[in-house]
């Protein structure tokens, strides 16, 4: 059997290889190293790229989190109302700002938020929704929107956050991800649809006080060398993982466009499955929200089976990535906010679910179609018609 690997970062990268070393030369012979025009260039491309009217750049998609709770003032004694099931990075911040998490259930068709669970969650203490596009498929923005909008109605302000890291390019109702909210935040991870060299992150927001605000914080509070306005963070993006990002850019669409593709080739194979009795426990794919178009980031199945599907996978040498293992309350990091005011008991049913039973098949836009056949293969334990 062909050996598939679960992502292929050179052949992601190698397309924009030489004009790379050729910038990067002249980067290093300027030694502008941190921030600076590359950096600006970037941001003004990815603005444009997204309809953003402003785009910050930062060290990490988990700096892009902490800066926004920052910036939307949310503090000690806060509450901020997170995803259970997702990347340990999205609660983290909301701990270090002094604020509480309170974790609230999932949706089982594409494991983001479910609103009814945020609805219940809401206190007069909240001062954030951080909504994940969990695996690029877009969260339900219609209805967050519209709670936080009663919110104001009666006189409270939550912020609306849009943890962004794995939706570069996804959109909702025709407008990116990432500018629906107060703050859409990114990372640049190696691994992401657009991913970098290393770490780095971006933060898209509507006003120019919420970006001028957002670049002083990222800057140790400065606005002005060596007088800073307030105490802030060491949160500034490289000018190497800007450039190597602004040459990526121009191809996300097209490599989006691949994902599209092949993510539509395993749902039409696990939708024949179905409806198959062949296949009575066939893997169930998470699937976005018609309103939306997914980055497809990652194509997450669930089974009770998993466990024999990653030993098929294994014996095939393709690769395979759960996640996530856990439910976030049930983690030695966060076991402590498990329960709250509005949930006693701490139950999280779909979350718990998902991390029992979610597995992360191959996709990236270089895998090949015989791939994704061996994949499909693997899955369904079958031979495939060709017609797949």
């Amino acid at each position: 059997m062909p050996s598939v690997p679960f992502l292929d970062l050179y052949a992601a990268n190698k397309r924009v290889e030489t004009a790379f070393y050729l910038r990067l030369k002249d980067l290093y012979r300027r030694s502008a190293f941190i921030g600076g025009p590359a950096v600006e260039t970037f941001e003004r491309a990815f603005a444009a790229e997204t309809g953003s009217p402003y785009c910050v750049a930062v060290s990490s998609g988990t700096a892009a989190l902490h800066l926004s709770l920052v910036a939307a003032g949310v503090g000690s004694g806060d509450e901020v109302i997170v995803p259970a099931f997702t990347f340990p990075g999205a609660a983290g911040p909301v701990v270090h700002v002094g604020a509480r998490p309170v974790f609230v259930d999932v949706q089982g068709r594409d494991g983001c938020l479910d609103p009814a669970s945020v609805a219940q969650a809401v206190t007069h203490k909240t001062r954030a929704i951080l909504a994940t596009h969990l695996f690029g498929h877009p969260a339900n923005l219609d209805a967050l929107r519209a709670l936080v909008k009663k919110a104001k109605a009666s006189g409270q302000n939550i912020a609306l956050i849009e943890d962004a890291a794995q939706a570069h390019g996804g959109s909702w109702r025709g407008k990116s991800l990432g500018t629906h909210g107060d703050f859409g935040c990114f990372s640049f991870y190696p691994t992401k649809n657009l991913g970098g060299l290393g770490d780095g992150g971006a933060i898209l927001v509507k006003t120019k006080a919420h970006a001028t605000h957002l670049r002083r914080l990222r800057d140790h509070g400065q606005a002005q060398r060596f007088f800073p306005e307030e105490s802030g963070f060491n949160a500034r993006m490289d000018a190497l993982q800007a450039l190597f990002l602004k040459l990526k850019l121009p191809g996300l669409r097209a490599g989006n466009a691949r994902r599209a593709a092949l993510a539509a080739r395993y749902l039409r194979a696990l939708g024949a499955a179905a409806v198959d009795a062949t296949f009575p426990d066939a893997p169930e794919p998470l699937i976005p929200d018609a309103r939306g178009i997914s980055s497809w980031h990652a194509f997450v199945v669930h089974t009770p089976q998993r466990a024999t599907l990653i030993r098929n996978l294994q014996l095939r040498n393709i690769g395979h990535q759960v996640y996530y293992p856990a439910a976030l309350p049930d983690t030695p990091a966060f076991r402590a906010f498990a329960t709250n005011a509005k949930n006693k008991r701490g139950e999280y049913p779909v979350a718990r679910e998902l991390a029992r039973t979610s597995l992360a098949l191959p996709l990236h836009p270089d895998l090949k179609v015989a791939d994704a056949r061996a994949v499909l293969s693997a899955v369904l334990s079958l031979p495939l018609p060709t017609t797949l």
